[in-house]
This record gives structure tokens, C-alpha cells and sequence, in this order.
């Protein structure tokens, strides 16, 4: 079984999976100027007269001597172009990104170090790019100029019932570290994801029914804005500020640095997978919609369309996690059966520890923690790390009413159309469930406004990393092709943490009413812009 949940990728247990995510459309290259002098003397022009002291200096591009004076500054590091780690640290997870050279990649161990980093932006005029884990579906963290890097801030403490999570923390870590205190936080699947980043935009994972979305749990964050100001941001400071991070912020307000959550009770819990042929894919579909969006808190459900490029799709597989008890969950599982009128081909049902799950669902059941990490020595990563990178594209549609017959056709019609490509590399469609307490929060409570979504689709594609260039137009068709046509039944909105530079109004698509409040937060918090992407306001 393999879902993906905010650009996450899961498997069965004992099934190790590469952890897919993200999409996006990125020029590569160094914007020009980044590395030549400024105020240099033209060829001719007379010196200036001895002893005489130079002229104030124009802000503009970085010399090598700016560089290294930033370098000596950080109690972090600073990784440049012709360094050892320079070809790792620029790389982010997905590969379609690697032409992508930034001028520097800054890992910061401190909110002094990201203030240095945004005030050396801010003098030089160096486009900022914020990273957290590296994932985004864009590339947007990464580009031309200097990335900040949070993963050095990667701590995990608990106080009472409140975790305080440096904002690079990866996903695996954080579970680890709160469930071994039989705590933990509402949150996706992808191990390697950082947890800012997820939080930020929102957050939908296997618990979200049962605990909400992860920025609901967020209580307080630590930022530097754009002026360089370390704040501490809640609901009594920054209001505007705090509502904005929950569910708005991914690298438009500021860089969090840490995140201070509510966390809930980690207990025992059943995993499931299911699966039917083909043939019952349509009253897979049906029945589902019916289902998983009204079960009782506790359940969370997806459900999985896929198949080989160049081949049929074989089966429908429906997966998930209980936090209620296992005798009702399988009672509800044959209903589930018998309404779609044909038992389950293969079906698993397991109870565990919340941990195990949580692995079971980031396709890292049977690894260690270490190597539940990219593998590499940097910031974020394990020399121990197994899990790899994969390339690939995805867009997004939140569905606020049951797609009805004719769009289920046109759906599976399109993972069936699957079999007309070629070059390797895979098609899917998932669902996950909502509701629960993701729709108890009212859509202006926080920036994330999707509270009355019944589930959340994902289409995505991949592809060898080594694709010829024709090859990867074919399978982005694909999906394009497959976005269009779910535009008579789709809401029209789409989720924000799987950024599509392909929307036409994303304001509206990320975040309908709440778009204009988001627009006024960036005008008091960053009114020149610094954060500044395709889609930062």
C-alpha cells in the first residue's frame, strides 16, 4: 500500500518506499551580478588620490570579502560554490530541481544567525530562499541568491503537555522524541519533511480526524522578520502575525526558528490496508467518499489509484489508522465491504505502537531512526540514511461535495490513460479523509481556510530521475491533463503546502476569504518584500 499525505509518501508494513513529494517549475542558474564586485573601477578611470578615504560603498551585489565576513558571523556555517559540500547542501529533495545553484547556503544554529543572514540579504540586495527540509513541490526553497537553512535548529523538549521543536527538525525525529513520552503532535508521514514547513501551511496527516491539522496545534513560534526583529509570537503577541503562521507563513512573513505545540496522547493504535481489482474501482470510489469523511474521529482513511507508466492499473487499495478500538474498526471495514459489494482482495489489519504506525505509514517500517533520514553528513541528514530522492510533479483539489458517478469515471479514466505513456516512472490519485476536527475550526479561526473539505486529492507522477526532457513534458500532460478534468467536480481549492506554480488564482485556491488579511499581515511585516516567490503576496 503507498498513500502520499502533504506531499508524503507511505507504504505497508515492512515496505520500503522512496518518500515522494513536491512539484514545481524552476529556472536554474546564478542570477547575474551575485558574484562580481560592486563599485569596481572602470578600465581608464583615474585612482582615487592617495590616502584619501573611500566613498561610502552602494548597497549592491556581494564580494568574496562580504561572503566571508557573513561566514565569520554565523555560529553556524556558511557552504559557497567550489567547497567540499556545496553539491549536496544545494540540493533539494526532489532531483528535477538540481540545476538550481544558489550563491550560498547558510545552516543557521540560531535566530541571531537568520538575522545576519536577512540583513546581509537585505544590504546586498541577495534574493532569500527559506529551507526547512528541503521538499517544497516548487523548489521555492532554494534559488539564485543565499538559502537559509533552519535544520541546525533542530531541538525537541517537553514541558508538561507543550513540546518546544526547532523548526528543522525532521518529522521522524520529532515522533520519536514525543512518543517515547507517550506524546505527540498532529502531523504527516514523509520522514525527512521538516516540521516548520509543514506546520505552516496547514499540516493534513494520519491523525488530523482525531487531533486537527498540525498549525492547530501550534501555540507560540519564534520569527525574524524581514527587519531583522527577533519575535515571540502568540496569541497575545503578533496576534495578526501568529494567525497568519497557521496555515499562511511558508517563507512569506519570516524564518521560524521554533514552534511551541500542544501535544496529545500517543496510544496503541490499528493500521489497515485494503485492496479490490480494478473492476470494483468505481464503488471503491463511491462507497469511500461515503465513508471515510464520517467515520468516527478516531478513523482516518485514504484511498489509493495508481498504476505503472506503460501498464494497467491492477488494483484500489484503501488505507489508514484507528485510534479507536479494533473491534469497531473492523466491524466498520466489513460494512465498508459489503456496501461496495465485494470482499476485500488482500486486507491487513494491525495494532501497534503509535511509533510503529507512524513508521508503518512514512514507508520506513523495519528501519532504525537513523536511517529513516537522507543519507549525508549535513545538517538534517544521517550517515546512516536510506531514504531516497525521487523525482516527480503533483498538483492538488480539496472536494467539498462526493464526486458523483461521472466524475468517478473520468477519474479512473485518467489513471487508466496511464497506459499510453512511456519512460518509466508511475501515475496516482489520492484521497485523504477529512473532517473531524480539521472541520470543527472555523475557516477564519486560522489562515487555513479549507475547514469544510470532505477530502483532500493529490495527483502526482513520477519519473526515472535520468527522463529525457520529452519524457517529462508527457508525464506533466498527464497531469495537467488529469487536473482539467476533475475541474467540473473539484472546489476550485487547493492545499498550499503542495504548491503549484500552475495556478492561475492561487490566492483564492490557498486561500479564499482569507487572502486579503494575509495580504495586509505582509504588508505591516514585510512591506519591501524580502520573502519574495511567485506566490509570497
Amino acid at each position: 500500500m503507498v498513500r502520499w499525505s502533504d506531499g508524503e509518501r507511505t507504504g505497508s508494513d515492512g515496505e520500503k518506499v522512496r518518500a515522494l513529494s513536491r512539484r514545481g517549475v524552476l529556472g536554474a542558474g546564478v542570477a547575474a551580478g551575485l558574484g562580481l564586485a560592486a563599485g569596481s573601477r572602470a578600465a581608464g578611470a583615474p585612482a582615487a588620490p592617495p590616502r584619501a578615504r573611500p566613498a561610502p560603498r552602494v548597497p549592491g551585489a556581494p564580494r568574496a570579502g562580504d561572503w566571508t565576513a557573513l561566514a565569520r558571523g554565523l555560529d553556524g556555517s556558511l557552504v559557497r560554490p567550489g567547497d567540499r559540500d556545496y553539491d549536496a547542501a544545494r540540493k533539494l529533495f526532489n532531483p528535477r530541481f538540481d540545476g538550481l545553484r544558489p550563491a550560498a547556503v547558510a545552516y543557521c544554529a540560531r535566530p541571531e544567525d537568520v538575522r545576519g543572514c536577512l540583513e546581509f540579504a537585505r544590504r546586498h540586495r541577495v534574493p532569500v530562499a527559506v529551507r526547512s527540509g528541503g521538499h517544497s513541490y516548487a523548489g521555492w526553497s532554494s534559488g539564485p541568491g543565499l538559502v537559509v537553512d533552519v535544520q541546525r535548529m533542530a531541538g525537541i523538549s517537553l514541558s508538561g503537555t507543550t513540546a518546544t521543536i526547532g523548526a528543522g527538525a525532521k518529522l521522524i525525529d520529532v515522533y520519536a522524541r514525543l512518543t517515547a513520552r507517550g506524546r505527540t503532535v498532529p502531523a504527516g508521514s514523509c520522514p525527512t519533511v521538516g516540521v516548520s514547513g509543514l506546520a505552516l501551511g496547514g499540516g493534513i496527516g494520519v491523525v488530523s480526524r482525531a487531533y486537527g491539522l498540525t498549525s492547530d496545534s501550534v501555540v507560540g513560534a519564534r520569527i525574524v522578520t524581514a527587519d531583522g526583529r527577533i519575535r515571540t509570537v502568540d496569541a497575545a503577541h503578533d496576534p495578526d502575525l501568529f494567525w497568519a503562521l497557521r496555515g499562511g507563513g511558508n517563507a512569506r512573513f519570516g524564518v521560524v526558528t521554533e514552534l511551541r505545540m500542544r501535544t496529545h496522547a500517543a496510544p496503541r493504535c490499528t493500521t489497515f490496508f485494503l485492496s479490490w481489482p480494478w473492476s470494483r474501482a468505481a464503488a471503491v470510489v463511491r462507497e469511500w467518499q461515503k465513508w471515510a469523511p464520517t467515520a468516527p474521529d478516531g478513523i482516518w482513511a485514504n484511498l489509493h489509484l495508481s498504476a505503472p507508466v506503460g501498464g494497467r492499473p491492477g488494483s484500489v487499495r484503501v488505507g489508514g489508522l484507528a485510534l479507536t478500538g479494533r473491534g469497531d474498526l473492523e466491524n466498520r471495514l466489513d460494512r465498508l465491504a459489503d456496501a461496495v459489494g465485494a470482499p476485500a482482495r488482500t486486507e491487513s489489519v494491525r495494532t501497534r505502537p503509535f511509533m510503529d504506525a507512524m513508521k508503518v505509514m512514512g514507508g520506513v517500517s523495519g528501519l532504525t531512526i537513523a536511517q529513516s533520514h537522507q543519507k549525508g553528513t549535513l545538517p538534517g541528514r544521517d550517515p546512516q540514511g536510506r531514504v531516497a530522492r525521487e523525482s516527480y510533479a503533483a498538483r492538488s483539489d480539496f472536494y467539498t461535495r462526493r464526486i458523483p458517478a461521472d466524475g468517478v469515471r473520468a477519474l479512473l479514466g485518467r489513471v487508466e490513460r496511464l497506459a499510453a505513456l512511456s519512460g518509466g516512472g508511475a501515475g496516482s490519485v489520492a484521497l485523504d479523509a477529512l473532517g473531524g476536527a480539521v472541520g470543527r475550526v472555523g475557516p477564519a479561526a486560522t489562515a487555513f481556510v479549507h475547514r469544510d473539505a470532505l477530502f483532500l486529492a493529490q495527483y502526482i507522477v513520477s519519473w526515472p530521475d535520468n527522463a529525457a526532457a520529452a519524457t517529462v513534458d508527457r508525464h506533466q500532460a498527464w497531469l495537467d491533463g488529469t487536473h482539467t478534468a476533475m475541474r467540473p467536480w473539484a472546489s476550485g481549492r487547493a492545499y498550499q503546502n503542495y504548491t503549484d506554480p500552475k495556478l492561475r488564482d492561487w490566492r483564492r485556491a490557498y486561500f479564499g476569504a482569507n487572502a486579503e488579511r494575509l495580504a495586509r499581515v505582509k504588508e505591516t511585516y514585510d512591506p519591501e518584500r524580502l520573502f519574495r516567490h511567485p506566490q509570497s503576496f
